[in-house]
């Protein structure tokens, strides 16, 4: 209780410097935007009124219509885009440093697939606990899936569009096992029905994010309609505006499955098939629910990062495919109750095995 009340304290302090670090930041990013905007202005005025002055002769001369120096009304509206522009552009770094800064202390890296993660000595129990020299099958599944996608280099902007599509039905996979872990507690395991409420309300935040990432697709299509008619409707010779000179080859349909969805899929299959014979490896796959998470919470960051840095998309969608992930990383940071509440809820039922009375064959006597 003690090691909770300092996690919550210092999870407050964190976000309470983040949210101030982020005021300071966008108060910077609005004075910062009214300067660049008004001196861009100085120039504009300037401009507008030289196509003012020189509209004026064309009219008096009869060269012009009347409303002809109405155009140079643009040149005063080029403080308004720079500003806007340096607005959006600096709100943005703000936005990802008060993400980054809030972000849930959670592991995401593993040195190895197929490990549980290391028990905290903070936790009340040592290495040799119940269900914890065995491995998760869900965070086994899912760190193939992780492998998987970080070696995949989409070869063209179809193929990125295939995974932007893709992210829902691969997000409902993998939270299909969940929800199967959740079902399985309610009717086939010894557990305590809180536990498949818990386990239900982690897989509740995975739909949630699943809902979030149906988004991501038509915002994709909606901002690069351009871009994406002129492989849907070419035009006759329409090889001639590529970038690099080339056409091409046409091996990629944005209706084909995306890899984020083929890999993910298999975790929805595998899990299906899976009747553990044992509560200790059911309490394996509670352990393992948040690593599985935060595994396939790393394809989907690893997607944002790639759309920000290396596709040529629009920021929007990058901001779309963060908004998934904060609710990937939100459930993984709800699933970290699980083992602690599974714990807690079968106390006596752990301690004949981690404690047995007299032994592990005079115990048994008590065997159902």
């Amino acid at each position: 209780m003690r090691e909770r009340i300092r996690s919550a304290r210092r999870e407050a302090l964190k976000k309470g410097k983040a949210g101030m670090r982020y005021l300071l930041r966008s108060a910077a990013a609005k004075v910062a935007a009214g300067a660049v905007g008004a001196l861009a202005l100085v120039p504009g005025l300037l401009l507008r009124g030289l196509a003012a002055t020189a509209g004026g002769v064309l009219r008096f001369l009869r060269l012009a219509p009347r409303n002809g120096v109405q155009w140079g009304a643009r040149f005063t509206r080029w403080s308004i885009q720079v500003a806007k522009a340096v607005h959006t552009r600096l709100m943005r770094r703000a936005k990802d440093a008060w993400i980054k800064a809030i972000r849930p202390d959670v592991l995401t890296d593993f040195d190895e697939p197929g490990h549980t993660r290391t028990a905290n000595p903070a936790d009340g129990f040592g290495t040799d606990y119940f269900g914890g020299n065995l491995v998760s099958v869900f965070q086994q599944e899912t760190e193939a899936v992780r492998e998987a996608y970080a070696t995949y280099d989409p070869p063209m902007m179809l193929a990125v569009a295939a995974e932007y599509w893709g992210l829902p039905e691969g997000l409902t996979s993998a939270a299909e096992a969940v929800r199967q872990l959740a079902v399985n507690t309610a009717d086939k395991y010894p557990a305590d029905a809180k536990m498949a409420d818990l386990v239900a309300q982690v897989y509740a935040l995975l739909h949630q994010a699943s809902q979030k990432a149906a988004e991501v697709g038509p915002l994709f299509a909606k901002v690069h309609e351009h871009d994406l008619r002129r492989y849907e409707e070419p035009r006759p010779g329409e090889h001639m505006w590529n970038i690099l000179q080339r056409r091409q080859d046409g091996g990629f349909d944005q209706r084909q499955p995306s890899r984020f969805v083929a890999v993910a899929q298999d975790v929805a299959h595998v899990y299906s098939r899976y009747e553990p014979g044992h509560m200790s490896q059911v309490a394996a796959e509670y352990e393992g629910v948040p690593a599985g998470i935060e595994n396939v919470a790393a394809a989907i960051n690893l997607l944002q990062v790639r759309s920000n840095d290396r596709y040529p998309v629009d920021k929007q969608i990058v901001d779309a495919i963060a908004d998934v992930y904060q609710l990937l990383m939100a459930a993984a940071s709800a699933a970290q109750e699980l083992m602690p509440n599974f714990r807690r809820l079968h106390a006596p039922d752990i301690s004949r095995h981690e404690a047995p009375r007299n032994g592990e064959e005079a115990e048994g006597m008590w065997d159902v």
